[in-house]
């Protein structure tokens, strides 16, 4: 443990690696950095659901009955780019569907489905030979309909956000580039990442079986 946080060991060097950092903290490759790959973070039945054939290796040690066990929302979406960090709260942002904000110099939507507790994280800008035919250059702002669709306001058009890509509208197959996050306590991310800024309240409180946001 290092910050009350996990540590690894690799087997060629035994160094030591920080989880949050995704660094070298002792041994031979200390201050190292690894690559953080962006990836989906969705509930295993939603995931199961999407993809039926998924097959899973696991220790045959390993418990996997959840039964009655309940997910907890007190957690932030952690987005760190270069020197720049903010944490989303997900509850916050499971009440907006989506947010718009900055890291640093990037532009992020940060995506939150209350009900699947799946998230998104993309770079705010349209890529492919389609972004740059319709001539796109601003900073995309997303919105969610009532019904779920999820549109750009600069062109209207309409996106899978599965998916990361334009499927109607002038930027029809125009592609979004996900961004690397990690989900941890607010107080875990501050740690790690001392300067970050926080979206959201940790505060915030489901009323009425609604998230009611209180934004710092």
């Amino acid at each position: 443990m290092f910050m009350n946080a996990m540590t690894w060991w690799d087997h060629e060097t035994l160094s030591i690696w920080s989880q949050p950092w995704g660094a070298a903290i002792e041994g031979e490759l200390l201050g190292t950095q690894l690559t953080l790959v962006p990836f989906e973070l969705v509930p295993w039945n939603v995931w199961l659901e999407r993809h039926p054939d998924t097959l899973v290796l696991v220790d045959e040690r390993a418990n996997l009955s959840f039964v009655g066990q309940i997910p907890h929302d007190r957690f932030v979406v952690g987005v760190s780019i270069g020197e720049d960090a903010k944490g989303f709260h997900f509850r916050s942002a499971a009440n907006e569907g989506v947010v718009n904000e900055q890291v640093g110099d990037f532009p992020i939507a940060v995506f939150v489905d209350g009900d699947t507790r799946e998230i998104d994280v993309y770079v705010r800008a349209a890529q492919g030979e389609k972004a740059a035919e319709v001539g796109v250059t601003e900073d995309l702002t997303f919105e969610i309909s009532a019904d779920g669709e999820v549109t750009d306001a600069e062109t209207g058009s309409v996106w899978d956000i599965r998916l990361g890509v334009a499927t109607d509208g002038p930027l029809r197959g125009a592609l979004l580039q996900r961004a690397p996050y990690v989900t941890a306590f607010d107080w875990a991310w501050r740690d790690f990442f001392p300067t970050t800024e926080f979206w959201g309240s940790r505060d915030d409180a489901i009323i009425g079986g609604t998230v009611r946001s209180k934004l710092d």
